[in-house]
């Protein structure tokens, strides 16, 4: 009986390691600085949703499972540099790195950021909470908007300096 279990036990984690993904893939990406935080948080939920699959497991196929999702002209360029860069890793006559090195993901998520992060989004935050008032009233609408702008233009630490916004 107990063998039985684990022979089913096994069959399923396989086709979990080997299926296909569950969930929801993150939306295309096409060089919108706006929506690149959302783009790599929507993969993160991917990825974890996935974990146990062999694409999301060996951090080259992540990465190369990531740069699907990257289209446009904006970004072809980029993707195919960023893929360039880890076939030669991986291809590298000297010292060939293997697919499962998380080095991989790592160097895909900086430089996705390096390359795409929103540098206005802190001060956009910023001009948004300089210029926020309650409106009809709405006391939780406005504390809950107050503290995501806060948090986004990381002025979490100054609950002083935040005091005298809170109107």
């Amino acid at each position: 009986m107990a063998e039985a279990q684990k022979s089913a036990e096994d069959d399923e984690e396989t086709r979990a390691a080997k299926g296909s993904l569950k969930g929801s893939p993150p939306a295309k990406f096409d060089g919108d600085r706006k929506m690149a935080k959302k783009f790599l948080n929507d993969f993160k939920t991917y990825k974890f949703l996935n974990r146990k699959n062999e694409t999301m497991r060996i951090p080259a196929n992540r990465v190369a499972l990531a740069l699907t999702f990257i289209k446009g002209e904006h970004v072809q360029d980029w993707a195919h540099k960023v893929m360039k860069n880890m076939e030669d890793r991986l291809e590298s006559t000297l010292n060939p790195m293997l697919e499962t090195n998380e080095y991989h993901w790592d160097y895909f998520e900086d430089a996705f950021r390096d390359a795409y992060t929103d540098t206005s989004e802190r001060e956009d935050a910023d001009n948004k909470l300089q210029n926020l008032h309650m409106k009809d009233g709405n006391l939780d609408q406005y504390v809950a908007e107050f503290n995501c702008l806060s948090h986004l233009a990381d002025r979490n630490d100054e609950t002083r300096g935040l005091i005298p916004l809170f109107h």
